[in-house]
């Protein structure tokens, strides 16, 4: 199936002829799961529209929320290449979520004759492990209302100021209680920094966001 009318720079660079015999688009409601923890990985996911979270299930039973995910993301990739299972699940937070799929042995393929598409795959996940370390640097040993301010203000920057997520969400990225992030949460609205309603949480003043994302509260 043809991937016009999405926007997902990777896609550009594969050749007509094998988008159109490889894409697979399958569309979920929210909350579906798109792939389980462990599962076999058999191929690449494209965020295609909406948003996707990506949830690791630890030994302590914990629930961690890896990443969120948006239109244009690439998702599953950790287990292409010494195929192992998917380290976390993917689950769609928006309704409609619009996924693509190539199976593994075309994006191996891909990745060693369209020298495009190998370095952009390696920009990708360059960019991913800096931003994953760039987030847990900023939030280690912070008041969790500052780790909270930083998590959003990370997360605005790629969704802009209607953030699609629950108290729940946020809690799971950053390893604490829904009832803990709801204080917090209510701190930032007391302040006129943010707007939490159900399911969504608005940047009311983006500006003040960033300096409680890099400071401490007083």
């Amino acid at each position: 199936m043809q991937s016009e009318g999405y926007d997902v720079p990777l896609l550009k660079l594969v050749p007509a002829a094998t988008l159109a015999d490889s894409l697979i688009i399958r569309r979920y409601h929210t909350g579906e799961r798109i792939f389980e923890q462990s599962d076999p990985t058999t191929g690449l996911w494209f965020v295609m529209d909406g948003r996707v979270a990506v949830e690791r299930v630890g030994a302590d039973g914990n629930v961690t929320t890896t990443g969120v995910w948006i239109a244009g993301d690439i998702v599953g990739i950790a287990g292409l290449w010494d195929r192992s299972g998917y380290p976390a699940s993917a689950r769609a937070l928006s309704n409609p979520t619009v996924m693509g799929w190539i199976a593994r042995d075309v994006v191996m393929r891909l990745h060693q004759e369209v020298a495009q598409f190998g370095l952009e795959i390696s920009r990708l996940l360059s960019e991913r492990l800096r931003f994953i370390q760039e987030s847990v640097s900023s939030r280690q040993g912070r008041p969790i209302v500052n780790q909270v301010a930083s998590v959003l203000h990370t997360l605005s920057l790629r969704m802009g100021d209607s953030i699609g997520l629950t108290h729940e969400d946020l809690a799971h990225i950053i390893g604490t209680h829904r009832e803990t992030v709801s204080r917090a949460l209510q701190e930032l609205t007391r302040e006129g920094i943010v707007n939490s309603r159900h399911g969504a949480i608005e940047i009311v003043n983006p500006e003040k966001l960033q300096d409680w994302s890099t400071t401490a509260n007083k």
